[in-house]
């Protein structure tokens, strides 16, 4: 009777079976659902308080998760209480004119410093009162990008989400409404993804309606003394009479800095086109750059500013105008460097075997790369000789990737061309040395280069060498040419340097695939000074008194 009276106040369907909302045999011990399942078969008695200390437990749950919010919330309101306190002398100075200072600073700016970097325990708040301007973001940025990549990946991300979710609040907005702090908001997160994430869609466009930032005004041009013997024999072009700015042309290059990062990515995966064809990415890319150059005015070029005749501290004072400056022609010159790689043209593209390579196209991109791979280690070798530091990460991967080149051209048979590369090859390297203090990712570029250059060494052909092949694993070599970042944990272990088991492909090293006009001995006999090689060559060929005159001004380029 007992028995009986408890099997009556026991519920007919077991608890995984009322879990699971599934209809219960109730046989005893255990039903067959149970059974079948494996389950521990349990009756609850009737009037159990089971279900109701569970619904109580969701409303406790529900009121703490409320309680944790407003915990939460009060903690990061004191936590935005001390980030203000501890910037209250870098927010009562004015907001510069060009974005993304952390990235273009040379003299040590707050955010290239240990103390702008937050701890890594401190939480990074995007409370609402920050929506107009989320600077928290791009610390934040520069703090996991130090450690980990793919926090960084989400950090931005989250940055790109923020500002477009801004964006649609303030949808009936006008751009040029827009304060100056939420214009170089957009920049500077437009311009991260650029340079550190090209291969996303958003990356190569953007808002055509917003503005650039303002520009500063360049320092005092630097007048050309025509009876200088060693003085360029300048186009009288005077170039676009409209100046944009040198942080709009320092924003058009990045931009398509991403589309030829973009590009390198694409061919390396296998995508093969004929590059000489008009509807190629290589011709679309290259009428881009000239077609922004075309725009460059007068002001901003070489010719007019001269740095490597000015002094450290005349730099110094424009820094807020030779930072984008450098980057805008830096970034031109290794862009056309990288369109015409030779290992692109000579080992990558030849993937298509029934295409005949033109050798007027590949006499063409030879001489291309070794013109433009020279600009940029003049330019670096410029602001080294003047003691000016180089902070931005894009320079650092555009030499990187550009090292290549020289890497490439120390086997060639011409000793000037190899005595050259070399000296080029190490300017990259000291610029990657002194980057990779500040970003760990120049270090993994400047491990790359090392471990390219370590297969050369003791290994070098001797200058006339009549075989001029080398042999080299690919993936060494994309790992510098493709700038997108892969990762930045770096390995200790020589063993993990190894090129056992590696693909190997073979190129042969030459600048000549036309044969090469005879020198006319007379005619140098006549000429003190042989312009030919210092235009080919760089500083190193030229005379005291006139330094670095690597300067392509015949052509117009800057």
């Amino acid at each position: 009777m007992t028995s009986g009276a408890q099997i009556c106040r026991s519920r007919r369907a077991c608890e995984p079976c009322r879990r699971k909302k599934s209809k219960c045999t109730g046989e005893r011990p255990i039903c067959s659902f149970c059974e079948r399942l494996q389950l521990p078969c349990k009756y609850a008695a009737r009037g159990s308080s089971s279900q109701d200390s569970a619904t109580k437990a969701q409303k406790a749950q529900k009121k703490s998760t409320k309680d944790r919010v407003q915990v939460l919330e009060s903690q990061i309101a004191s936590l935005s209480e001390l980030l203000s306190s501890r910037t209250n002398k870098e927010a009562q100075a004015s907001v510069p004119s060009q974005p993304l200072p952390s990235t273009t600073s040379s003299d040590g700016h707050p955010f290239l410093t240990e103390q702008a970097v937050p701890n890594e325990r401190q939480t990074v708040s995007f409370s609402e009162a920050q929506s107009d301007l989320p600077q928290d973001v791009f610390t934040h940025f520069l703090q996991v990008y130090r450690s980990d990549l793919p926090r960084a990946w989400m950090s931005i991300g989250t940055a790109t989400r923020l500002e477009s979710i801004r964006n649609l609040w303030k949808s009936n907005s006008i751009p040029n409404q827009e304060s100056a702090e939420e214009n170089r908001c957009y920049w500077s997160i437009y311009m991260i993804e650029a340079v550190f994430f090209p291969h996303m869609p958003r990356a190569p466009t953007h808002d055509q309606t917003r503005k650039y930032p303002p520009s500063v005004e360049p320092p005092p041009p630097i007048p050309l003394d025509a009876n200088d013997f060693n003085a360029p024999d300048f186009d009288n072009a005077v170039g676009s009479s409209d100046d944009l700015g040198i942080n709009t042309h320092a924003g058009r290059m990045i931009a398509v800095w991403s589309q030829v990062a973009c590009h390198l990515h694409e061919i390396r995966r296998g995508e093969v086109q004929v590059p000489w064809l008009p509807e190629s990415t290589y011709s679309k890319l290259n009428l881009a750059l000239f077609e922004y150059e075309a725009q460059f005015n007068q002001r901003h070029l070489m010719r007019s500013l001269f740095p490597f005749k000015r002094t450290s501290d005349e730099i110094q004072a424009y820094r807020e105008y030779w930072n984008p400056w450098l980057t805008t022609h830096l970034v031109l010159h290794a862009s056309l460097a990288l369109l015409n790689h030779p290992f692109i043209h000579l080992v990558a593209l030849r993937r298509n075997k029934g295409m005949s390579q033109s050798r007027l196209f590949l006499q063409q991109v030879v001489d291309q790369a070794l013109f433009h791979s020279g600009w940029v280690f003049w330019l670096v070798g410029i602001f080294e000789d003047l003691n000016i530091e180089i902070s931005n990460p894009l320079i650092g991967l555009a030499v990187a990737a550009t090292s290549t080149i020289p890497w490439l051209y120390q086997f060639v048979k011409n000793a000037k061309v190899a005595s050259k590369a070399n000296q080029n090859l190490a300017k990259g390297q000291r610029l990657l040395q002194r980057l990779s203090k500040t970003w760990p990712c120049m270090s993994h570029k400047l491990q790359g280069l090392q471990r390219l250059q370590s297969l050369v060494i003791g290994k070098s052909p001797e200058a006339g060498a009549a075989d001029t092949t080398i042999n080299f694993p690919p993936s060494m070599i994309w790992e510098l040419l493709d700038p997108i970042i892969y990762n930045t944990r770096l390995s200790t272990d020589p063993s993990d340097l190894s090129t056992e088991g590696l693909p190997y492909v073979s190129i042969h090293v030459t600048t000549d695939f036309l044969h090469p006009l005879a020198d006319d001995e007379g005619d140098q006999a006549l000429s003190h000074f042989n312009w030919e090689d210092s235009l080919m060559y760089g500083n190193d060929l030229l005379q005291d008194n006139y330094p670095a005159s690597l300067v392509p001004f015949d052509f117009n380029v800057t």
